[in-house]
């Protein structure tokens, strides 16, 4: 056949991007030794490149495959790793793609990251077939070395042995039964083996049923700790703790929508969407300067891992405090909510570079203690009888329980799927800890210590919490380089931090108990016994009264409400402040839908883009009932129909639709609105950039005349979008809104 000729363009590790002679773009791979004469091959799979020949170039030999715009998976790889659920998706992805060339008789070269191509419109493609007859590679163990790559950031290593780094050094989040399958595809003897391709897949499917999800516990440990998970399983209110605990653990700094994704998480509870608000603006953080009155400018301003560790504590403390046992409990999680800032001073004067991540772990550290008390209640009751009668804690809770409280929380973080390292966090040092190698041993140090920490700050007497420093210094100073001067500074520290903190919480100071406590250790007045019932709490400014829950479904009068005005102009301002530093234009984006999502009482808000290649405007992101469904369904046409998104659009026209039945206006909303699932009552407003559409925002409620708005509402939604359109014109170049 005729030689193609091809222009290389660049260098991706083994492979050259080309150009061919009519234009189109080329994978070129080393030739493995097949021979003279490359004869096309289309495998006719969608995941798999078309072989369209080879080239000589000198004087070496390579093989094209047809390649298309977009970027390797090596290049995003080399901007950190990958999701777990992202990577899992890929790889089954491409095993069921060679697998079907496997079928076909075909043999498969090399497999790595460098020959995936992530395409526009997540689209993926795979070069690795050969001819028939051809030579094959290693397929497994490329396979098994490319999801490793996916999960860790970076190839595997082998040492001389031929055994890969282990996984979990390199990503100690990632869950221990996934390594286990990566390193049986790789032929690690240390692992269960996976003999095919066919074994791997079906390895990697059952790790998702098995150990995905957080609906349910997956209890495997027919023990003692396993009979233990068993009895909180089948308890009315552990799964919805479950869900909500491992809804966020599950957002990780790799995720591509971690805002989006934290945020939503969040919005779905009215009370801790109040709590994480009030906290932003708080003492503790408030340092940034001005009101943050969303959650995504939350995670803007004090960053991801901070929002994503005070809604775990929130979650944590509101599930346990609502109980008979309120009482008991609520200075138990008083003791472990004290415990988590002194972990966090602790990591702090470490330069440890996570401190919230400190903190999680040092209220983590106690949850085997706090769900024994929450749902073994008779059990504790048991173990403190012991106690009283001269037995040391850790025997009496092992005869009770059988297992150690540590033992019982790390049996339940497992079962949440919770990060390796907070998982090992909870682990008890027994006397002098060595010095920490790895994050896991450093939040398991300051776990340790600030348990120990508490318990010596809340001694009855100046004696004991004297011995008790005296101990910490000896037992913890080395490790840590702290004297007890160190240990009482950090000890004074979290003290006020905690009595700072403790109402927003959910912690009301009482007559009694450790915060009582704590106040006498501050020099504060004790609190009257008059007083310890709840009191409503006193919105703070710029927290409180932005914190709205979504209005009912009746029909509002017209006139501006006081409350959305209020968190309308927050927003406002909010923007205005973004806008003149640095920021990503999609997070910007989702403070300004969060704010109307939430302000305005609607039961969906999006904001919609131009697809050139559909010719459309859909749905990109958003908030709300159904939203990631709905988005799909978003899709407008544009073409020359006169339906009233159209005339919205052409005329750059906000609209409030009242009810779509109404006979006025039923003709002009088009089918795939209807059949969309949408609200029978929607506001738009277009986003038009020198005559360009560029999209929409769109809001919308399930009951027809439920959305009006008053004239200040309506000119504050109005800046907010065109405080939108200054943000993309600042961060989107000219040639590319058209």
């Amino acid at each position: 056949m005729d030689e193609t000729v091809y222009t290389l363009i660049a260098e991706d590790g083994y492979t050259w991007l080309a150009h061919a002679e009519d234009g189109h773009l080329a994978l070129l791979v080393p030739d493995p030794g097949i021979g003279s004469a490359i004869y096309p091959s289309n495998p006719n799979h969608p995941l798999l490149a078309t072989l369209e020949g080879d080239a000589e170039i000198d004087g070496e030999r390579w093989l094209a495959y047809r390649w298309a715009v977009g970027g390797s998976l090596a290049a995003r790889l080399n901007s950190g790793p990958l999701p777990v659920d992202d990577a899992l998706e890929l790889i089954l992805k491409l095993l069921d793609a060679t697998l079907h060339a496997r079928l076909l008789g075909m043999g498969l070269g090399r497999i790595d990251a460098t020959r995936v191509l992530l395409g526009t419109g997540g689209t993926v493609s795979l070069a690795v077939v050969l001819p028939p007859e051809a030579h094959s590679e290693r397929a497994l163990q490329d396979m098994a070395g490319l999801l490793y790559h996916m999960l860790a950031g970076k190839r595997p290593v082998l040492d001389e042995q031929g055994v890969a780094q282990p996984l979990l050094s390199v990503q100690p989040d990632i869950p221990a039964a996934l390594a286990a399958v990566v390193h049986g595809g790789l032929g690690d003897g240390t692992a269960p083996r996976q003999e095919s391709l066919l074994a791997f897949r079906a390895a990697l499917q059952h790790y998702q049923q098995t150990a995905g999800g957080v609906d349910e516990v997956p209890i495997e440990d027919d023990g003692l700790t396993g009979q233990l998970l068993r009895r909180i399983e089948n308890t009315d209110d552990f799964p919805a703790l479950s869900r909500a605990i491992g809804a966020i653990s599950r957002i990780t700094d790799g995720d591509t929508e971690k805002l989006q994704a934290l945020a939503t998480v969040i919005l779905r509870d009215f009370s801790l969407t109040n709590k994480v608000l009030r906290l932003a603006n708080s003492a503790s953080y408030g340092q940034f300067g001005g009101a943050i009155s969303t959650i995504s400018r939350a995670v803007m301003v004090l960053g991801f891992g901070t929002v994503k560790a005070l809604a775990m504590t929130l979650v944590l403390i509101e599930h346990l405090t609502n109980n008979e046992y309120a009482g008991e409990l609520k200075d138990e999680v008083a003791r472990a909510f004290f415990s988590s800032l002194l972990a966090r001073q602790l990591a702090e004067r470490s330069g440890y570079r996570d401190l919230e991540e400190a903190r999680v772990a040092g209220m983590f550290h106690l949850l085997g203690r706090l769900l024994a008390l929450f749902y073994f209640h008779d059990d504790t009751v048991t173990i403190a009888r012991l106690i009283a009668s001269g037995e040391e804690e850790e025997g009496a809770v092992r005869r009770t329980l059988g297992v150690s409280y540590e033992e019982l929380g790390m049996g339940v973080a497992r079962a949440w799927n919770l990060p390796g390292k907070l998982v090992t966090s909870m682990a008890a040092e027994s006397g002098k800890p060595r010095p920490p190698r790895h994050d896991g041993d450093w939040l398991r140090l300051f776990a340790n210590a600030g348990k120990a920490m508490m318990r010596a700050g809340l001694a009855d007497n100046e004696q004991d919490r004297y011995k008790g420093f005296l101990q910490i210094r000896d037992r913890f100073g080395e490790s840590l380089r702290f004297s007890e001067r160190d240990f009482r500074v950090a000890m004074d520290d979290a003290l006020r931090e905690t009595l700072r903190e403790a109402t927003i919480f959910g912690l009301e100071a009482q007559s009694g108990g450790v915060l009582a406590r704590l106040r006498q250790l501050a020099g504060l007045p004790a609190i009257a016994a008059a007083v310890d019932a709840p009191a409503a709490p006193t919105p703070s400014a710029g927290a409180e009264e932005v914190a709205l829950a979504p209005v009912a479904a009746e029909v509002l009068p017209p006139q501006d409400r006081p409350l959305v005005v209020e968190a309308l102009a927050s927003c406002v301002q909010d923007v205005t402040e973004t806008l003149v530093g640095d920021f990503r234009l999609n997070d910007l984006l989702r403070m300004i839908l969060e704010t109307l999502y939430r302000s305005l009482g609607v039961d969906r808000v999006l904001i919609a883009t131009r697809s050139v290649q559909r010719n459309a405007i859909v749905g990109r992101f958003g908030f709300g009932d159904d939203v990631d469904s709905f988005l799909g369904r978003f899709a407008l046409p544009l073409d020359d129909s006169a339906d009233v998104f159209r005339v919205t659009l052409s005329q750059n026209l906000d609209v409030l639709i009242e009810d779509v039945d109404n006979a006025a206006i039923r003709d002009r909303i088009p089918a795939w609105f209807k059949s969309s699932g949408a609200g029978k009552t929607f506001l738009l407003m277009p986003v038009v950039i020198d005559r360009k559409i560029v999209g929409l925002f769109y809001a919308d409620r399930a009951v027809a005349g439920s959305l009006q708005l008053g004239q200040r509402e309506l000119a504050l939604c109005k800046t907010l979008r065109n405080q939108a359109i200054l943000a993309i014109r600042q961060k989107t170049p000219p040639a590319t809104l058209g």
